[in-house]
C-alpha cells in the first residue's frame, strides 16, 4: 500500500493517530485545568510505566489541552545531566515576560524576587535570573522555589491565566530539588493560584515522590500506562488503517495483536511495516508475517541497540543475567547468583545501570526490571550468556 498515506507513526514522543486507551488520564487532565481557573485545587498527574508505553505522548496531548484553553505552558525533557534549578529559572522568567505584566505588578514582583538567595535577579528592569550555585543547598532552593511558584502563580492570577509546566523523565531530577519542587507546587496549592506540574517517568516515581515528600499522594495522581488491552490495542491498529480506507482481515488482527503484546509503541512499528509490505486491503495474516521480521529488526535498532550500547561490558553481563532468570522482576540475590558473585560486589555496576535508567528499582525492595518491555527476549536473543566459572570442592 502507499507509504506515503502510512498512518503509523512510531517515533520518540509521537502521537498516533489514535490514541487509544488514555481517555481516564485525558479527562481528568481536563478537570484540573477546569477547576484551576476557576480556583479550585485538583491533584494533576504524573505518569508512570515502562518505555514505549506513551507517557511523552500523553505529556504531550495534556501540553496541548493546557495551551487550547488559554495556559502559558513550560515543557522539559530532564536527563542525568540536568539541573531543575537552571531549567526553572529560565522558564519562570520567560513566564512572566509573556504574562505581561503592568509595571505596578511587574514591579511588585521583581521587588519580591530581589529577596530570593540562591536566585538573583541579574536586571532590575527585567525577570532575568541568575543562580549562585554555593547558596544551592536545598533549604534555600526550597525556600526560592516556593516564592518563585508564589509570584509566578499571583501574577497568573491577577492576569486570569493559568500557568502549567510540564516534565518528561522525572525520575532524572535529584532529591533534593525533588522535595524543593514538590514544596513549591504544594504552597501553591494552598494559595490556590493556578499553577500545576503534570510529569511522566519510570514506574518508581510514586514511590520516590513518596520518599522526597509524604504529602506527595496528596498532590499527585500516579496513574500507570501499560500494554493496552484487547479492545483498545485493536483500536490503535485497526482505526488509523481504516481512516486511510483500508482493511484487516481477522487472523491479521489476531496475529499482530499477539507480537505487539498490546505496546502501543510495537504496535505503531509492526503497523509501519505491515503496511508497507501488503499489497492491497484487507491486509491479511500473510502480509503480517512478513512484517514481524522487519518491525522486529527495526525495534531492535531504535529501542534495544541504542540502549545497550551505553553500558559497559559489565553492565551487559549484568543485564544479561537479569534475561537468563526469565521474565522480571529480578531479585537482585539471584542476579547475583547467576553472575557468580554478590550483591554487594556488583553494587556499583547496578547502581550505574539504574541511573542510566536501563533498570529500575521495583516497589517490592530487593527487585529490579528493566525499564523497556521484553528487553529480557532481545538480551537473550543477541548477547551470549556467560555462565559464573564452577569452584572446585576441596576433598580431604
Amino acid at each position: 500500500m502507499d507509504p506515503v498515506k502510512n498512518p503509523y507513526t512510531p517515533g520518540a514522543g509521537t502521537r498516533p493517530s489514535e490514541l487509544a486507551g488514555r481517555d481516564e488520564e485525558i479527562e481528568s487532565f481536563k478537570i484540573l485545568l477546569a477547576r484551576l481557573r476557576d480556583a479550585r485545587p485538583e491533584q494533576s498527574q504524573i505518569i508512570t510505566g515502562l518505555r514505549g508505553v506513551g507517557k511523552t505522548v500523553l505529556l504531550n496531548t495534556f501540553e496541548d489541552l493546557a495551551e487550547g484553553t488559554g495556559y502559558l505552558t513550560a515543557f522539559r525533557e530532564l536527563t542525568q545531566e540536568t539541573s531543575l534549578p537552571e531549567l526553572l529559572a529560565k522558564d519562570v522568567q520567560r513566564l512572566l515576560r509573556e504574562l505581561k505584566l503592568s509595571a505596578k505588578l511587574a514591579n511588585a514582583v521583581r521587588a519580591s524576587l530581589s529577596n530570593l538567595s540562591a536566585f538573583k535577579l541579574t536586571d532590575p528592569n527585567g525577570f532575568e535570573l541568575s543562580i549562585d550555585i554555593r547558596k544551592l543547598s536545598e533549604q534555600p532552593l526550597t525556600d526560592d522555589l516556593i516564592e518563585l511558584f508564589l509570584q509566578l502563580g499571583s501574577a497568573a492570577k491577577a492576569k486570569q491565566v493559568g500557568i502549567a509546566f510540564f516534565l518528561d523523565e522525572i525520575q532524572f531530577v535529584r532529591e533534593p530539588e525533588f522535595r524543593a519542587l514538590i514544596s513549591a507546587l504544594h504552597r501553591a496549592m494552598q494559595k490556590q493560584l493556578p499553577v500545576t506540574l503534570a510529569a511522566a517517568g519510570l514506574p518508581q516515581i510514586p514511590r520516590l515522590a513518596g520518599e522526597a515528600r509524604s504529602y506527595a499522594e496528596r498532590l499527585f495522581r500516579f496513574p500507570h500506562l501499560g500494554a493496552l488491552d484487547e479492545p483498545d490495542a485493536r483500536a490503535a491498529l485497526v482505526i488509523p488503517a481504516e481512516r486511510e480506507g483500508a482493511a484487516y482481515e481477522e487472523p491479521a488482527i489476531k496475529r499482530a495483536l499477539e507480537l505487539t503484546q498490546g505496546y502501543p509503541f510495537y504496535i505503531q512499528e509492526f503497523g509501519k511495516h505491515i503496511w508497507n509490505l501488503a499489497a492491497s486491503s484487507p491486509v491479511a495474516r500473510d502480509d503480517v508475517d512478513r512484517a514481524a521480521p522487519r518491525a522486529e529488526e527495526s525495534l531492535d535498532r531504535s529501542i534495544y541497540e541504542v540502549r545497550i550500547q551505553r553500558a559497559t561490558i559489565k553492565e551487559r553481563r549484568y543485564l544479561r543475567a537479569m534475561a537468563e532468570l526469565g521474565d522480571g522482576p529480578y531479585k537482585v540475590g539471584a542476579v547475583a547468583k547467576a553472575m557468580g558473585s554478590t550483591t554487594t560486589a556488583l553494587s556499583t555496576v547496578r547502581q550505574k545501570l539504574l541511573d542510566r535508567g536501563l533498570i529500575y528499582a521495583t516497589e517490592d525492595y530487593g527487585y529490579l526490571d528493566f525499564t523497556v518491555p521484553r528487553f529480557d527476549e532481545f538480551m537473550r536473543r543477541n548477547i551470549p550468556f556467560r555462565a559464573p566459572p564452577r569452584r572446585n570442592r576441596r576433598t580431604s
